[in-house]
């Protein structure tokens, strides 16, 4: 590059880790100035119980695999994934390069999906050392107000107070969003919404404004599943859901899979 006196430019350089399988190259891989950048070569070959899933899933008892991925803000992305086999040589070579090859997938990592998931980590880990199991059986976890709208939630937010634990506001996929959770979660999601729609129901008229203006107003369920019980029921009366809907919001749910432990 040459400036506007004729005098050339230094090239920004970034690392990037250069891939190879048998002396093949597979991809360039980079994500700028900071990030994460992974190789990952993995074998797990699974037995007793784990084998058995797998089989009924029709899923290999035994796998080799490369990926290569990184992360970059929020972003995760993934450059490629290739089954291995004996004999195979994967060769990763640190380099610096103000270029790299696109990812072919990118996902972005919503905060509140992050949040809710290391809650749920938080408390099996919690029951798991201080409790009793409870997480070995299926249970109601929390409800979570998530709010989407074409402008700042930031005065909603705020004209909450005290009454609701901010888990994210800000933006999400070019849209304006708000999570909120109750600071105290009662023991069944039929108390947890009626607590959350008196809330509602109490804003200033301002902040009603900015509620009825945002394009979703969804009250989330969240259950963590188990192998136990069987079946699992939760129920809503007639006038919890009289309350919901009198707030203009809908009611979702979100059910975080078993562990395998």
């Amino acid at each position: 590059m040459v400036d506007n006196v004729g005098m050339a430019r230094p090239v920004t350089t970034h690392t990037v880790l250069d891939v190879y399988l048998n002396d093949k190259r597979l991809c360039r891989a980079g994500v700028g100035a900071t990030g994460v950048l992974n190789a990952i070569v993995s074998w797990v070959k699974l037995e007793a119980e784990a084998a058995a899933e797998a089989r009924r899933q029709g899923a290999p008892l035994e796998e080799a695999r490369l990926h290569v991925g990184g992360l970059a803000g929020d972003t995760h992305r993934r450059w490629t994934e290739h089954a291995l086999t004996t004999g195979d040589r994967v060769t990763v070579q640190l380099s610096r390069a103000a270029r790299w090859d696109p990812a072919r997938r990118q996902k972005r990592e919503a905060p509140a999906e992050r949040d809710r998931q290391e809650r749920v980590y938080y408390r099996r880990l919690k029951d798991k050392f201080e409790g009793s199991g409870r997480t070995q059986t299926t249970q109601f976890l929390n409800v979570d107000l998530d709010l989407y709208a074409t402008e700042p939630l930031d005065q909603l937010v705020a004209a909450f107070g005290k009454n609701v634990l901010v888990l994210y506001v800000g933006k999400e996929r070019r849209r304006y969003c708000a999570h909120l959770e109750l600071p105290t979660q009662p023991r069944d999601p039929e108390r947890a919404l009626r607590r959350f729609v008196d809330r509602v129901a109490a804003l200033p008229p301002a902040a009603r404004r900015l509620w009825r203006r945002a394009q979703r107003r969804e009250f989330n369920v969240g259950i963590q599943a188990a192998a136990e019980p069987h079946r699992f029921e939760w129920h809503l009366s007639p006038a919890t859901l009289q309350a919901v809907a009198g707030v203009n919001a809908g009611i979702g749910t979100t059910v975080y899979g078993a562990s395998g432990s």
